[in-house]
């Protein structure tokens, strides 16, 4: 998809945020229809969560006010008084935030965490489940370069 795609014509946004206090990369998606952010972080330890979830809070509470600036309910066909998701709240506060769990995570002081976020994004974006089983990160190391390689030489 075209990044100059207009937002109320599409159903979820993935996009990565960095928190930069941790030199860290996770993934969000926003949902329109559920009025929520979507976390996928591949990194959990003490003291890493509230990191997050303040830059991400920062985003949960000016994405509303930006959209309600745009016109984007109204575009998108979202009665606010009437939509299941938006109906107890006012169209400009802040987004739910939602942390998925049971994710593969990085190893402890690899810098991971971009590899992590791009797969997790490729796996959501074709309606995959990420399954920690199923991630090898020398193997996705390998299958990111081959891919850009062949792009490359396509171009």
């Amino acid at each position: 998809m075209h990044a100059a795609v207009p937002w109320h014509t599409v159903e979820d946004i993935y996009f990565p945020v960095n928190i930069k206090e941790k030199y860290h990369w996770v993934l969000a998606i926003l949902s329109f229809s559920e009025r929520c952010i979507f976390l996928y972080d591949s990194y959990e330890s003490y003291g890493h969560y509230p990191s997050v979830l303040a830059e991400i809070e920062k985003l949960a509470e000016i994405i509303p006010l930006c959209l309600q600036q745009s016109d984007f309910y109204v575009k998108k066909g979202i009665d606010v008084e009437n939509y299941p998701r938006y109906k107890y709240k006012d169209s400009s506060d802040m987004f739910d935030v939602l942390f998925q769990e049971n994710l593969p995570q990085q190893s402890s002081g690899s810098l991971d965490c971009g590899l992590y976020m791009v797969t997790y994004a490729e796996c959501l974006s074709y309606g995959h489940k990420v399954l920690a089983n199923e991630f090898d990160s020398n193997a996705l190391r390998k299958r990111y370069a081959t891919l850009l390689w062949d792009y490359e030489t396509r171009k």
